[in-house]
C-alpha cells in the first residue's frame, strides 16, 4: 500500500502465464522505464525484462529485472536458455545497471556431486538431508553452483552472484500442506532462484534471503532476497556465491535424478567462449570467504575516490609452450581485481600482464582478445601493448573504462644472450585529480 506500480516496467503475458510486475515507494523518484518483449519456446516457458532508473539521496541508479520460468531439460539445455534469455535482453542490460535475474530457474539437487551419496536413492537421501537440516550439504549439491564452471562460464552466468542458500529446498512440495512435505516423485531441489549482477559504478550488499513455506496454493515455495546498493566499483557483499569461481573443476556423472541428462559434458571450444564473453560479458570478482566483511566494516572509498590511491595489478605467467586455456586465464587474471588482506578486493585502475613462451599456434595472434575477454570491465592501451613472435612474449597493459590515460608509448623488444625476450611500456594515469606515470618491463631471462 505504500508502493504504487511503474506502469512501463510491468509485464503481463497470457501465453507464457506470467508477471513481472515492479513497484517503487511512492516518494522514490523513478524515469526511462521499458520493458522488452516476452520470449517464449523450447525449453523458456516464459521470460521478460523491464528496466528503470531509480533516483534516491541525490544518485541515480540503473536496474534491470529479468524474470524466467525454464523448464525440465537437460543441464546443457537448460544452460542454453539462460545464455539466449540474456542475449535478447542485451540492449536492457548496460554496464551501469544493476541485473536481477530471478524465477523458477528449474535447476536441480544432485546427489551425484558427492562420493559418498552418489550411490544412494537420490530422494531418500535428499529428503533425509532436509529432516537433518544439513543445508551447507545440499547447498553443495546444487547444479546451478556446483556444474561444471566451464559451463557457467560459456552461458554468461559467470557475471552472475546468487545469495547464499540457507533454507531447505523449495520444490517439489505437496500443494495444500503449510511447512515441507515433499512429493515422492521428485527429488526437492533449489529450482527458484534469484541471481544479481552490480553494475560497474555501483556496489551492491545482499542483506536478506529467505523462502516462505507457509505458502500452500503452489508445489513451489516462494523466495525473496533483499539488496543495498550504493555508489562503488562493483563489488558485492554479503552472504553470497560467485558463480565465476563455484563450478567444479571437472564434470560430474550422469545424473539418475534426471535420466534425460546427457553423459559427461565437454570443455566448451576457446573460440566459443570468446564469443560468448564479447555478447556478454565477464563477472567482476571473487571475494574469497575469509576475505568478506560485515556492513559496519565497510570502507567508505565507494562513496567518495578523491582520495583513493591508484591501483595496478602486474601478472606474468610462463605459458611453458603449452596452449593458453580460458579456464587458467581465469584463476590468475582474477578478472583485473586486487586482492587485498583482511578487506574486500577491489576493482584495478590499470592491469599489466606479460606472457612468456607463448605457444605458436593459431591463437598467438588471438592472445590479447582471448585475454581482453576476461577483463570485461577494462580495455587496451592501444600503444602499451607489445606482441613479439620471435621472442614469444607478450606485454599488455589494459586500464579500467573509466579511468583517463595518456601518453601511451613503448620501446623495441630486446632479445639475444641471456635475455629471451624484454620489452617496455610506459603510460601516464589520471584518477582522482592526480596524475601517475607508470613503466612496465617484463622479462624473459635464461639459465
Amino acid at each position: 500500500s505504500q508502493h504504487e506500480r511503474v506502469p512501463n516496467a510491468c509485464i503481463a503475458h497470457l501465453q507464457a502465464r506470467m508477471f513481472l510486475l515492479v513497484f517503487r515507494r511512492r516518494d522514490v523518484a523513478v524515469s526511462d522505464a521499458t520493458h522488452g518483449r516476452v520470449i517464449t519456446g523450447g525449453l523458456v516457458k516464459g521470460a521478460c525484462c523491464a528496466a528503470l532508473t531509480c533516483a534516491i539521496a541525490d544518485r541515480s541508479y540503473r536496474l534491470a529485472f529479468i524474470g524466467c520460468h525454464l523448464v525440465t531439460g537437460m543441464l546443457e539445455r537448460l544452460n542454453d536458455a539462460l545464455r539466449k534469455i540474456l542475449d535478447a535482453f542485451q540492449s536492457l542490460l548496460s554496464s551501469e545497471a544493476v541485473v536481477f535475474t530471478f524465477g523458477d530457474l528449474d535447476y536441480r539437487i544432485h546427489t551425484t556431486y558427492d562420493d559418498a551419496l552418489k550411490d544412494a536413492d537420490a530422494w531418500a537421501t535428499v529428503v533425509r538431508l532436509t529432516t537433518e537440516r544439513s543445508v551447507p550439504r545440499l547447498a553443495a549439491l546444487d547444479e546451478l553452483t556446483r556444474q561444471p564452471q566451464v559451463n557457467i562460464d560459456a552461458c554468461g552466468l559467470a557475471a552472475f552472484w546468487t545469495p547464499e542458500l540457507n533454507f531447505l529446498p523449495t520444490f517439489k512440495c505437496i500443494k495444500g500442506v503449510a511447512g515441507l512435505r515433499y512429493d515422492r516423485g521428485r527429488v526437492p531441489s533449489y529450482t527458484d532462484r534469484v541471481l544479481f549482477r552490480p553494475g560497474s559504478n555501483t556496489d551492491v550488499t545482499c542483506v536478506a534471503h529467505e523462502s516462505v513455506p507457509a505458502v500452500t496454493s503452489s508445489d513451489h515455495k516462494p523466495v525473496s532476497a533483499a539488496f543495498e546498493i550504493s555508489v562503488g566499483f562493483g563489488n558485492v557483499h554479503g552472504d553470497i556465491v560467485d558463480l565465476a569461481t563455484s563450478g567444479s573443476d571437472e564434470p560430474p556423472p550422469a545424473a539418475p535424478a534426471r535420466p534425460e541428462a546427457a553423459g559427461p559434458n565437454q570443455h566448451a571450444r576457446i573460440a566459443q567462449e570468446i564469443d560468448a564473453r564479447q555478447r556478454w560479458g565477464d563477472p567482476q570478482a571473487h571475494i574469497p570467504e575469509g576475505e568478506r566483511v560485515q556492513l559496519s566494516d565497510r570502507s567508505s572509498e565507494a562513496s567518495s575516490s578523491r582520495d583513493r590511491p591508484l591501483r595496478v595489478l602486474a601478472v606474468t605467467l610462463n605459458c611453458g609452450d603449452a596452449p593458453l586455456k580460458a579456464v587458467e586465464l581465469r584463476a590468475f587474471l582474477r578478472h583485473g581485481r586486487v586482492a587485498r588482506r583482511g578487506t574486500r578486493d577491489v576493482l584495478a585502475d590499470v592491469v599489466a600482464v606479460t606472457l612468456q613462451e607463448v605457444k605458436i599456434s593459431s591463437l598467438f595472434a588471438r592472445v590479447d582478445r582471448l585475454i581482453e575477454a576476461h577483463l570485461s570491465q577494462h580495455e587496451r592501451v592501444p600503444n602499451a601493448c607489445i606482441a613479439h613472435l620471435q621472442a614469444r612474449m607478450f606485454l599488455l597493459v589494459f586500464r579500467r573504462r573509466d579511468v583517463a590515460v595518456s601518453d601511451a608509448t613503448h620501446g623495441r623488444v630486446i632479445t639475444g644472450g641471456l635475455v629471451k625476450g624484454a620489452c617496455c611500456a610506459a603510460l601516464t594515469c589520471a584518477i582522482a585529480d592526480r596524475s601517475y606515470r607508470l613503466a612496465f618491463i617484463g622479462c624473459h631471462l635464461v639459465t
